[in-house]
């Protein structure tokens, strides 16, 4: 009996990238192929690329370089290229990195395990393939899937694309416009991922609130949400990459009130000062961003709100710097992320005068995720004391600790708190008391037996 066809992916960029990932193991899996661990274990190795910004860029192809070592010494037999990267520069990749046996655009992926077997096979001439690696997506593009999570949460995909034309931002030329998956399909989605024991949905898109936009001319997140909600055994659902003037009353009162609402959302601003904005082509003006803002902490009480920042843009004065800061001071987000500008060809952006220098674009980024630190490490501090329910994601060997994460804590990009060993089995919700604030995590104990019987909001 021949033994099966070892495929290895490694996932690189976003979460709407790890569910490309997901969907690509799933074709390969559904073709019997086996899917391992390790790149040194595998036949074939497959980089998700990410080509948002040049790090991502640049980590997309130091992994490629790396993986293709392994074949040196005869275990590994091909290298595939899929992903965003791919998509943006497939013609660059094949002429820089001959050893790439096939580079794939976007696509559903579902070709992508006849190739790997033509590799393996020996029939694919070498690093000159660039195939079609499936049929444009779908709308049931992801209903197979080989979930990379923990059996806590995954993410549920509800559109490709996006519509705005930011100027620093080259998505729109790589994932084309937006276009909204069917209410009906996502149900059946989450339906699945329910079944698989999942208790978090995150939900992400690259634009989220303009769900529905493409195919009613309406905003229908919320009525998606609610649908989600009806989904047995789903008890979290997080909300990520809300447009800031595109939050309407309709969401709002859906984190408020749903029971299975995570009081969390993810809204990017990029900036707070006027002339950045309108430079950045948001949409709206920092008065507009600062008021969406205030809505949220008054319609939605206690609501943990994460955002991003982008400095050193180009033309970004002291004073736009300073008008950063302050928000930061002043509107103390639970969970804030920082990055440098990141000068992209293709875009509006590349060309602007008044580029900022990379060591002054640096120092801003300190500046402010210093700010952000003291936030963070003051609202760690109000918890302590607090008894709230924790999602156990898993074991943490290193910490020799159980790793879980509050309500403020989207996975992958926030915090976590650190539990005792029997504290709950991963995939479950737990009462746990916080006892003690670190800057970036929180450590808590089971709260015993008078906190059993809450509820689970959180």
């Amino acid at each position: 009996m021949n033994e099966a066809i070892r495929v290895s992916l490694i996932s690189l960029g976003c979460a709407r990238n790890l569910v490309d990932s997901e969907v690509l193991l799933g074709h390969v899996v559904e073709e019997g192929l086996q899917v391992v661990k390790e790149a040194e274990d595998a036949d074939v190795v497959v980089v998700n690329t990410c080509g948002f910004i040049d790090t991502a860029k640049q980590e997309s192809i130091d992994t490629i370089l790396s993986v293709a070592r392994l074949k040196d010494d005869g275990s590994l037999k091909g290298v595939i290229a899929v992903g965003c990267l791919a998509q943006r520069y497939g013609d660059e990749l094949k002429k820089q990195i001959p050893e790439l046996d096939a580079v794939f655009g976007l696509s559903d992926y579902s070709g992508v395990p006849s190739v790997v077997r033509k590799i393996v096979n020996g029939s694919t001439r070498r690093w000159t393939a660039t195939v079609d690696g499936g049929k444009p997506k779908g709308p049931r593009s992801d209903t197979k899937r080989f979930l990379l999570t923990p059996k806590s949460f995954a993410y549920l995909r509800i559109s490709e694309g996006c519509d705005h034309t930011c100027t620093f931002c080259a998505i729109p030329k790589m994932r084309g416009r937006n276009r909204s998956k069917p209410i009906d399909v996502l149900v059946e989605e989450a339906q699945n991922l329910a079944a698989a024991g999942v208790k978090e949905l995150v939900v992400v898109a690259e634009d989220s609130t303009a769900y529905g936009l493409d195919t009613t001319r309406k905003r229908q997140i919320h009525t998606l949400l609610e649908k989600l909600g009806s989904v047995q055994g789903i008890e979290w659902i997080r909300l990520m990459y809300a447009y800031p003037h595109t939050v309407l009353p309709e969401l709002t009162t859906f984190l408020r009130e749903h029971e299975k609402a995570v009081k969390y959302l993810d809204i990017p601003i990029q900036h707070i000062s006027g002339p950045m904005l309108k430079a950045m082509r948001r949409g709206v003006s920092g008065e507009q961003v600062r008021s969406i803002l205030d809505r949220l902490r008054s319609e939605v009480p206690g609501i943990a709100v994460r955002s991003t920042l982008i400095a050193g843009f180009p033309g970004e004065t002291d004073a736009d710097f300073q008008a950063a800061k302050e928000l930061v001071t002043s509107y103390r987000f639970e969970r804030l992320g920082v990055f440098p500008y990141s000068q992209e060809e293709g875009t509006p952006a590349f060309d602007l005068p008044a580029q900022v220098p990379a060591k002054l674009t640096e120092a801003r980024v300190a500046e402010l995720m210093e700010l952000q630190r003291g936030v963070m490490r003051s609202f760690h501090e109000s918890l302590v004391g607090k008894t709230m329910p924790i999602l156990i994601d898993g074991y943490d060997a290193e910490a020799k600790r159980l790793v879980g994460r509050t309500f403020a804590d989207a996975p992958e990009v926030d915090g976590r708190v650190l539990l005792p060993k029997g504290a709950g089995e991963p995939g479950t919700i737990v009462d746990v008391a916080i006892t003690k604030a670190h800057d970036y995590e929180v450590e808590g104990a089971p709260a015993g037996a008078m906190a059993k019987g809450k509820g689970r909001r959180a």
